[in-house]
């Protein structure tokens, strides 16, 4: 059975981002690849305190259904995921959520540099590795996307530091196939294990009011059929 090339690709740029940042050590900090924030944002906060804004209604919190980040008609995104009804894990859940969007419009654009990508990562972290390391792969084989992307399961751990969220959630992409640009051939594959995949992002909030929560790290676990398979 072939794998996915869109399963495929993810599983190649996330190992190559591992080994990038393994190397990336200095003297400010170590250097066996670990990144800032990531454990902190795992660990549950044992009193929450209420946030700015928590009693405001549903309607005006952010919500991970809507977004300004444009796609073509023949890229579908499902976001099987409920709604926080705290507002600072709603707003983590939104920015999730359009850091997969924005994902997508860097390889749609064909810029591994897409402004749009930019505005949803935080700089020199994993995340924003990850992203332009993919998009970079796309364009270089000439690729784009199409067909369908789901993601559920999803999991959002307390705020720490008043900052610091982790969002993880599965991945399908057994309908979600790469393109030829130039020619706009759609490389359909089989469904396999690779088809199910497992992101664990840690996102951050933004330090002024009415921006996005931006992600920080990116953690990816590959064929995690047993934790995704329905």
């Amino acid at each position: 059975m072939q794998l996915p090339r869109r399963a495929a690709s993810l599983a190649a740029v996330a190992a190559a981002s591992a080994v990038l940042l393994a190397g990336c050590g200095n003297d400010d900090g170590p250097s066996d690849g670990k990144i800032e924030g990531a454990d902190s944002a795992k660990k549950t906060s044992a009193a929450p305190t209420p946030t700015k804004g928590e009693d405001a209604p549903k309607e005006e919190r952010p919500d991970f259904r809507t977004s300004d980040i444009t796609l073509p008609e023949d890229i579908k995104l499902v976001f099987d995921w409920k709604q926080p009804d705290d507002p600072e894990k709603a707003a983590a859940l939104d920015g999730a959520a359009d850091y997969m969007r924005a994902i997508k419009h860097g390889t749609v654009e064909q810029d591994p540099k897409d402004p749009v990508l930019a505005r949803h990562v935080v700089p020199l972290q994993t995340a924003e590795q990850y992203a332009t390391a993919l998009v970079k792969a796309d364009v270089d084989e000439g690729l784009t996307a199409t067909g369908e992307e789901r993601y559920y399961r999803e999991q959002i751990g307390d705020v720490v530091d008043g900052k610091l969220a982790e969002v993880a959630f599965c991945v399908d992409q057994s309908d979600y196939f790469s393109k030829k640009v130039k020619s706009g051939k759609v490389l359909r594959t089989e469904e396999s294990p690779s088809s199910y995949m497992r992101f664990t992002l840690v996102m951050q909030k933004p330090e002024k009011t009415g921006l996005p929560w931006k992600a920080r790290t990116f953690e990816f676990e590959g064929k995690a059929v047993k934790k995704c398979k329905d």
